[in-house]
């Protein structure tokens, strides 16, 4: 019988690291990161992490230029005049609010380096979807999914505990990667103020979130564990002093 209670035991401790993990989405990281489990990969903790750099490298958009080659290559449109080549300046970036042109965020993220790691990018958009409680796109699942957000209302007053693992979120668009087939001179964005994904203009100013596929570091064991650990030592001895008696 009482090999049963110990097997029940271990049963019911098992149950709660499987749903525990489940839930538990995203972990913090060292070196700004955030990792999701769920999607498998790894956000900049600051959401404004451009304005954060700029703000201590006074050089940091004649850098991002220079390591693009002073262009963005991009589907052929009206801002790039047809060629499909854009020549960045100094006006694709705002190191004062943080925002940037798509270009500009195409620059800076492509060179981009957080935690040791490269291999940033802008979050994807892999379908053709706008409006609201659009979760198919990276900034949508992020927003609705991983952060509790709500249609049409503010990121920053409806989320979830995991928006603690996140610095500087702004209340306004964010920029996707992808860019808007049937016309190639808009690109994807979120407005985390109301949820709402849409198609701005390229050359609109707005916030980056740099994202990159995987993990950075070994994925840390769930606390149930050293609960389900502890569970196992306290019955062992249980079960030895009851033979011992």
């Amino acid at each position: 019988m009482q090999y049963k209670k110990i097997a029940l035991a271990f049963a019911l401790l098992a149950s709660t690291i499987v749903t525990g993990t489940a839930q538990a989405a995203l972990w913090a990281r060292t070196g700004g990161m955030v990792y999701d489990d769920v999607n498998n990969i790894t956000w900049a903790a600051d959401a404004n992490l451009f304005q954060t750099q700029a703000a201590s490298n006074p050089n940091m958009v004649s850098d991002i230029i220079a390591a693009n080659g002073g262009v963005i290559h991009d589907t052929a449109n009206y801002y790039d005049g047809y060629t499909g080549i854009y020549n960045l300046t100094s006006a694709d970036f705002n190191t004062s609010t943080g925002t940037m042109t798509w270009f500009g965020a195409q620059a800076w993220v492509n060179n981009l380096t957080l935690g040791g790691v490269t291999g940033w990018s802008l979050p994807s958009t892999p379908v053709k979807a706008d409006g609201i409680n659009v979760t198919s796109s990276q900034m949508g699942d992020l927003f609705y999914n991983q952060l509790g957000g709500a249609a049409w209302t503010d990121i920053e007053t409806t989320h979830n505990a995991n928006y603690d693992l996140f610095t500087n979120v702004q209340s306004y668009v964010y920029w996707s990667g992808s860019e808007y087939a049937p016309d190639p001179s808009a690109a994807w964005g979120l407005n985390t103020s109301s949820g709402y994904q849409g198609a701005p203009y390229k050359f609109g100013q707005f916030y980056a979130w740099a994202v990159r596929p995987g993990d950075v570091a070994a994925v840390p064991v769930p606390g149930a564990f050293w609960l389900f650990g502890s569970a196992m030592v306290g019955l062992m001895g249980l079960k030895r002093r009851k033979n011992i008696a």
